[in-house]
């Protein structure tokens, strides 16, 4: 028979621990303990091409140095369950994943690219706004940038309690249809810092503005100074 400061020391680390009181389970013999309910979480980040055996690429572990291909293919087989996610070529920055909740990569660049609540006329600041999927994934809409948007904590049950409708062109563009029909697109913010062309104005050394070399006459002064020649004064240039 356990005492009642027993229970309360087992209440107390399962609170801490676990986040859920429970009562020992080891009270019948064949159960957890008080520490059944915490659960390691191993987060291992590796390509598709080094999963099938096509290269031996490094895995990165969440937290650690990177690990061994060979380590990385064991881990993958004893998983109970993965998550795939799709990265950009280049930047690596990821833009798709199975899961429902987006990555913190995708939550930086949709921040970058969104800067404030994406209904009409609406301004408050990203960071205070929700992740709304355009395509809601009770309907089979991707964790994906082309289906998320920030929107304020107001206009995201406008969107899902209302007749107000959206939906997302390529570019962050949304198209809202208000219940009147009335259609109102929201561009993607432009960013604050933009890369252009330069255009120069540099000529090939020796030309001129008109394309001739320096020191060259136009016609007009040609004939001009053959007039002056032919009367034998001095010509102005």
């Amino acid at each position: 028979m356990r005492t009642i400061d027993q229970v309360r020391a087992d209440v107390f680390s399962d609170l801490l621990l676990a986040g859920a009181p429970a009562l020992d389970p080891t009270a019948t013999g064949d159960g957890d303990g008080t520490l059944g309910k915490i659960r390691a979480l191993v987060q291992v980040a590796v390509s598709a091409l080094t999963l099938i055996g096509q290269d031996d690429g490094p895995a990165g572990l969440a937290g650690r140095s990177p690990i061994d291909a060979a380590t990385a293919r064991e881990l993958a087989g004893n998983a109970t369950s993965w998550d795939r996610l799709l990265t950009h070529p280049v930047t690596g920055t990821v833009l798709e994943c199975d899961s429902y909740r987006p990555t913190a990569a995708m939550i930086r660049l949709l921040r970058a690219r969104d800067r404030h609540c994406r209904f009409p006329g609406c301004r408050q600041p990203a960071i205070r706004c929700e992740l709304d999927h355009t395509i809601a994934a009770s309907d089979d809409g991707q964790t994906h940038v082309r289906n998320l948007a920030h929107l304020c904590k107001r206009h995201h049950d406008v969107k899902h309690h209302t007749r107000w409708h959206v939906r997302q062109l390529p570019g962050g563009k949304l198209v809202w249809s208000s219940p009147t029909g009335r259609i109102y697109r929201e561009d993607a913010p432009p960013p604050f810092v933009a890369f252009t062309v330069a255009v120069t104005t540099d000529r090939p050394p020796g030309r001129r503005d008109d394309g001739r070399s320096p020191g060259a006459l136009s016609p007009a002064q040609r004939r001009e100074r053959r007039f002056h020649t032919f009367l034998g004064s001095e010509p102005p240039f």
